[in-house]
Parts: C-alpha cells; sequence; structure tokens
C-alpha cells in the first residue's frame, strides 16, 4: 500500500473539489468531520454487525469497499487540511507493528461490533487527542483484519473512488 500516492491523490481530489467552493478553513474542517461521521455510519450500515434484529447479515463486500474508501477519503482530507504527512516507512513500521499485535488481530476478528465501535470512538475523539494518522491506521487494519481485505485491496477501492470522485466532479457534480 502506498500512503504517499493516496495522499496525493486526494490532494488532487481536493484541489478539484475547492475550485468550485468558496469555504472558510473552519467550515471546511467541520464539513470534513461531519462527513467522515456519515460515512462511518454508512460503513457501519454495509458491515451490519449492530443488527442484531436481522438474521441475515450478508455483506455485499462491494458496497463495503466503497464505504470504507469513502472512510479513507475523507480522512485523508482532513490530514491534508491540517498539513499533516506521512511517510512510507513510518506508515509501514505502523502497520506492521499493528499486525503483529496477536491479540488484537483476534479480538478483531472475533469482535467485529467491538472493533466497529472503537472506530466510531476514535472518529469523536478527533476533538479531543485522537491523532488522524492513527485513525487511518484504524481504518486501515480494521479493512484488512477484521474484513480480510489486503491492503492492496484497500488501496484499490480507495483509489477507484477517488477516481469517481474525480470524474464527478469535472462533471459538476
Amino acid at each position: 500500500m502506498n500512503i504517499e500516492k493516496m495522499l496525493e491523490m486526494q490532494t488532487q481530489v481536493d484541489a478539484k473539489i475547492m475550485e468550485k467552493v468558496d469555504i472558510s478553513s473552519s467550515d471546511l474542517e467541520g464539513n470534513l468531520y461531519l462527513a467522515l461521521l456519515v460515512e462511518m455510519g454508512e460503513f457501519a450500515n454495509e458491515i451490519q454487525d449492530f443488527k442484531h434484529w436481522k438474521h441475515s447479515k450478508a455483506m455485499d463486500m462491494s458496497k463495503v469497499k466503497d464505504e470504507l474508501a469513502d472512510c479513507l477519503a475523507f480522512t485523508l482530507a482532513l490530514l491534508n487540511h491540517n498539513n499533516i504527512t506521512i511517510e512510507q516507512d513510518e506508515f509501514e513500521e505502523n502497520l506492521e507493528e499493528l499486525n503483529n499485535i496477536v491479540e488484537l488481530r483476534n479480538n478483531m476478528k472475533d469482535d467485529r461490533l467491538g472493533s466497529t465501535f472503537s472506530l466510531f470512538e476514535s472518529i469523536y475523539e478527533l476533538g479531543n487527542d485522537m491523532d488522524l494518522r492513527s485513525l487511518l491506521h484504524e481504518f486501515i487494519v480494521f479493512g484488512n483484519l477484521a474484513l480480510g481485505l489486503s491492503l492492496d485491496e484497500i488501496e484499490e477501492a480507495y483509489m477507484a473512488k477517488a477516481k469517481i470522485n474525480m470524474e464527478r466532479q469535472e462533471e459538476g457534480y
């Protein structure tokens, strides 16, 4: 997974969007934060683990990947908005460290619902002391460990969605 490439792609998407809008920096940040919460809700809705009333919870992995890509897009947009960079080496070391924590891996597989709630808590904590870099890692690790997506699949889902978002802007979305 090339996080620098993903950040650059989001920079391009964001620049295309900002060509057409006039918004203050603080309003933009608020919009991005709210959009992230909305997309996280849509992501959880596709995973369906919280739906105790539903007996058939077959996930449409195409939709799950699409919603995960949206969560990544708004997290990357917040990173860019706040001028937070991530070095590829640092990113890979952090992912490797998280993937090596056997307890984390087992908990995410066994308690996907708890892991989903943890993501919501992390987004809430952004207003306090949560690091956007950590949130990005959490989304990726969740996709990898809890949903069984490879890092390449996660990157491909993000890049495909970013391409759609660019096309939408070019078409006057």
